[in-house]
């Protein structure tokens, strides 16, 4: 009954590797063997997976996941944002549907790293909640997988969850307790895939991150039902491990770009304000990368850090 359950269920992820030499390669290195955990599980429950290849990957690696009878890739042709990849992916995922007869397909967005999530246990929650009328279910953790986080991620993600729950419209149909926006993972109907395809249509956004939260308050505003699913999952160690140095002040800044760039998406009226009051400190961000950021890796750090220190006073 539940591989039945499962059988109009297509995913859609994407993998990436940096340059070498990159800092931030090491990381991806580490997590990669998890995104071959969750092509597995997805092989044995008999899904469709549609992988993007963002680049970077060694030949080897790519060979290997084009061997999966059940991942369909989608090359990076030309430069894109990371939101507009992920339409094309989903874009992709809809015509396979579209060509194997799917009449009511769910299309579910989650990262490769999230193994845990590719199994029936959690799969099916997700999958009944659409099957039953859900335009969008937004996975969302229990304490166990937050007690797994490392503080600093804990503490801003539960932070992030609150500011961007505001953003939700007062006189809509609410879901009931805050959406665990910062998860990632979504299943959404035909319906809910047009927020997704339409989003930044007029090509003004950031298009990043922003790109799988922003279409879910549209939908809500549009009226279609969005809910919370709490799912029984738990993070893969590897990655717990790999991302746990709360010493580590490059992965501290990255968690607050995103905290304030996606809640600016969102509408929040005080990051708003933030960006157009750190004008003059972003683009001297962005002057000295466009330089040679590797003869200024100190001085870029600095004006992060310069810039970043204010997101502790905005609440």
């Amino acid at each position: 009954m539940s591989a039945d359950e499962l059988k109009n269920l297509i995913i859609y992820t994407g993998v990436y590797m940096p340059p070498e030499g990159d800092k931030d390669r090491k990381i991806y290195e580490n997590r990669s063997p998890i995104w071959f955990e969750t092509f597995d599980n997805a092989q044995r429950l008999g899904i469709k997976l549609v992988v993007r290849n963002d680049g970077g990957l060694p030949e080897e690696m790519l060979k290997r996941i084009k061997g999966y009878e059940n991942i369909t890739i989608v090359e990076k042709t030309a430069p894109n944002t990371l939101g507009g990849g992920r339409r094309e992916t989903l874009q992709k995922a809809i015509n396979i549907a579209k060509e194997d007869g799917i009449l009511n397909p769910v299309f579910l967005w989650t990262e490769p790293e999230k193994d845990d999530l590719i199994t029936e246990k959690a799969l099916l929650p997700l999958v009944r909640e659409v099957n039953a009328g859900t335009n969008i279910a937004v996975a969302e953790r229990k304490e166990e997988a937050w007690a797994q986080l490392p503080p600093f991620q804990r503490w801003i993600e539960r932070r992030a969850n609150k500011r961007a729950n505001q953003a939700v419209p007062q006189d809509s149909d609410k879901p009931e307790g805050e959406l665990d926006f910062w998860f990632a993972p979504r299943a959404f109907d035909k319906t809910g895939a047009k927020y997704f395809l339409a989003y930044n249509s007029d090509k003004g956004r950031l298009d990043l991150w922003d790109a799988i939260f922003v279409p879910i308050i549209d939908a809500i505003k549009a009226g279609e039902k969005v809910r919370g699913v709490p799912l029984d999952f738990l993070y893969n160690e590897i990655q717990i491990n790999n991302e746990s140095d709360e010493s580590n002040r490059e992965i501290k800044i990255k968690r607050m770009e995103q905290y304030a760039q996606i809640l600016k998406e969102l509408g929040d009226k005080k990051w708003e304000e933030f960006f157009e009051d750190s004008k003059a400190q972003l683009e001297e961000i962005k002057k000295i990368n466009k330089e040679n950021p590797e003869d200024k890796t100190e001085l870029l750090k600095e004006a992060k850090k310069s810039l970043w220190k204010n997101v502790f006073r905005l609440k």
